[in-house]
């Protein structure tokens, strides 16, 4: 293609965008307003399944260890399996100290020893076991390395709040395929709100349509200049989104974190600027796609 022919096409597109100015900017109001409720979409998605994953990854599997278990030869069996990515030996007085915190008894010695010392006596004595601490490389693996760590000689108990960890695991792989399910849906429904708003635009001007193809031009030629007016309503709309979602997500971001600080929302400068990315992509491709099937249906009638 010659440069003056797309000179022409490119003047031929704006001519057209600024001519039909109220109907390209209903078009541009669609496309922001469809990408608006799909980036939204998807960042409630992204971060419901950041926030299941975080708490399946902080799951970690305690294996209590018998009395004359050899923790070394019980550790190496651990770290041998590849789903393994580290096994912390957690002491009998390591874990009383904790149970002791944990249920806030105070006591007024500092020294650490002394303080199990002190536990030990009110008890009678230490009934917590050795253990090893053991965290997985996924979380889906758990339940997996749980029932291998069973197995292995000297090994007394494997605990890993069964019950809570799958629960995680199921709500992290249900967000991911909602998300995805809810991502399509919006897409096709975005889809559809842009190729109705371009028939609209083409029916505003089929009078142009048919007058170009009654003095020789050929259909390539009449689309390309509606596309571009596609690609541009697109890039419109996703750059208005963008300006409206970035913000408001920022806030969201900041008021959650000084008021909800359990809740950790996925935020940097990475995510954002592949999320706008991602924006700016949909719009072009939704424009492109919505004018070239409307054309394609409105051609065949003129």
């Amino acid at each position: 293609m010659r440069l003056n022919t797309i000179e022409f096409l490119l003047q031929q597109s704006w001519e057209g965008v600024v001519r039909n100015g109220l109907v390209s900017l209903a078009a541009v109001a669609n496309i922001a307003v469809a990408l608006v409720v799909l980036g939204a979409i998807v960042l409630t998605g992204v971060n419901l399944q950041h926030m299941a994953s975080l708490q399946a990854e902080a799951a970690v599997i305690t294996v209590d260890l018998e009395d004359e278990a050899d923790t070394a030869e019980i550790q190496a069996a651990l770290l041998g399996r590849q789903q393994v990515k580290e096994a912390k030996f957690v002491g009998k007085d390591e874990s009383l100290l904790k149970w002791a915190e944990r249920i806030g008894l105070e006591l007024p010695e500092p020294d650490p020893d002394r303080r199990v010392k002190l536990i030990t006596e009110l008890l009678g004595g230490n009934p917590l076991p050795d253990s090893l601490c053991v965290k997985p490389v996924d979380p889906q693996d758990i339940p997996a390395i749980a029932a291998e760590a069973k197995k292995i000689p000297g090994v007394a108990e494997v605990r890993y709040g069964e019950q809570v960890t799958e629960k995680l695991l199921t709500l992290a792989r249900g967000t991911k395929i909602s998300g995805l399910v809810m991502g399509l849906i919006m897409g096709a429904a975005t889809l559809l709100i842009i190729g109705t708003t371009i028939r609209l635009t083409i029916y505003a001007r089929r009078r142009e349509i048919r007058i170009m193809q009654l003095v020789g031009a050929t259909n390539w030629f009449i689309r390309i200049p509606f596309l571009l007016e596609g690609v541009f309503q697109g890039l419109a709309g996703a750059l208005i989104a963008i300006i409206i979602l970035l913000p408001a997500y920022s806030y969201a971001q900041g008021y959650i974190d000084r008021n909800l600080e359990f809740i950790n929302l996925v935020y940097s400068t990475e995510v954002l600027a592949i999320f706008a990315f991602g924006l700016v992509a949909c719009g072009l491709v939704f424009g492109a796609a919505g004018s070239a099937l409307s054309l394609r249906r409105y051609l065949r009638v003129v």
